[in-house]
């Protein structure tokens, strides 16, 4: 009787410190932010229709909850169910309890200015489109962007700038770390490091999930950005980027050339249908059919696509490919292992086409 006494009394002090940890567990989920100190805002939608586990998965996929599955068990106990789709901006500071008020109260203040950026632009296009908001021209953000002082303290605070940025040659220091989305600004003007650093916020949660396999590869982030960008150039296609990688790592394995089109229109000052052999011989660091390896920086801002199709290429035994880019095929890329194959193909499909500049397929 008194073992048995003893083994009760061991469950109910088992069942009470398990009930207690769930509770601290369940209060921590409800008031604690997944980073207090981290108060920068984000730009976060929810779509019509989304329901509370979408959203909780996509909070937790921005670092913005630590974990989705207890967010869910919370929402259910509280019947925080009554959310209203919309544009809101979020950060790690905020509870989820803070977070689904604002879901329930609804809409944030309207944005001032709304600004997308497409995958693979450069940075030419992105202070085109910024400039505005900070009552400079184009060319005068820029110029801000090439400040050393500057690029010194963000490559300080920011893990991902590294002392590559700042080596002589490199056309923009920080082309390739501006991450391509819609952005909403809530303000009327913005000072440039202000501007700058809500971008490179942006760039640093969309690269932080992936940063143990950054660290894990064998090229630096200075160059997986760059491969990124060459990707991103070559196809906007996000099933093609594992292969194009594979064929770009395949060359690199071999010491061939990179031989991209897409760091030849970087190059050059307006964009081209074809790139010419008087163009692939143009003196530049960003020019793989000259040169062996990488380019010195990444030629665009890629999408986490192409950043993962870097960091994960799909192994092949392809060092050719091409671009159906005038649908006389199939509108897609086509891989080969020699160039013999590469070239047939070129001359049988897409010649007529690339020396017309424009499609004459039959």
């Amino acid at each position: 009787m008194r073992n048995l006494s003893k083994v009760l009394l061991g469950i109910a002090v088992v069942v009470t410190l398990g009930l207690g940890f769930f509770f601290i567990l369940l209060y921590r989920t409800i008031s604690v932010p997944a980073d207090a100190n981290h108060d920068t805002t984000y730009h976060f939608t929810i779509e019509p229709g989304m329901t509370s586990s979408s959203i909780n998965e996509a909070l937790a996929d921005q670092g913005l909850i630590r974990n989705a599955l207890l967010a869910n068990m919370v929402v259910r106990l509280m019947d925080w169910s009554h959310i209203q789709a919309g544009e809101y901006g979020l950060s790690p500071a905020l509870s989820l309890k803070e977070m689904y008020e604002k879901f329930q109260e609804g809409l944030e203040k309207e944005a001032l200015h709304r600004i997308t950026i497409p995958e693979g632009e450069d940075l030419a296009f992105i202070t085109s489109v910024m400039a505005p908001i900070t009552d400079l021209t184009a060319e005068e953000l820029l110029e801000h962007w090439r400040e050393k002082s500057m690029l010194q303290n963000l490559i300080e605070d920011y893990w991902f700038l590294t002392d590559s940025i700042l080596n002589e040659g490199v056309k923009h220091p920080l082309e390739g770390y501006i991450y391509p989305i819609t952005y909403d600004f809530r303000e009327e003007t913005y000072e440039v490091e202000v501007l700058t650093r809500e971008l490179l916020n942006m760039t640093e949660r969309r690269l932080e999930p992936l940063r143990e396999l950054i660290e894990e590869n064998t090229l630096s982030i200075h160059e997986i950005m760059t491969l990124a960008s060459i990707i991103e150039g070559e196809t906007a296609n996000p099933n093609e980027m594992p292969i194009v990688s594979g064929v770009f790592y395949n060359r690199l394995d071999i010491e061939m050339m990179l031989q991209s089109c897409a760091t030849i229109q970087y190059i050059l000052e307006e964009r081209v249908i074809h790139v010419t052999h008087e163009m692939t011989r143009i003196e530049s660091p960003y020019n793989t059919y000259n040169i062996l390896g990488l380019p010195i920086s990444p030629i665009g801002n890629p999408s986490i696509a192409a950043i993962q199709a870097t960091l994960q290429p799909q192994e092949n035994e392809y060092l050719y490919f091409i671009g159906d880019i005038f649908n006389c095929v199939d509108g897609q890329t086509h891989f080969f292992t020699t160039f013999e194959e590469h070239q047939a193909f070129y001359e049988a499909y897409l010649l007529p086409s690339y020396n017309a500049g424009e499609s004459v397929c039959q």
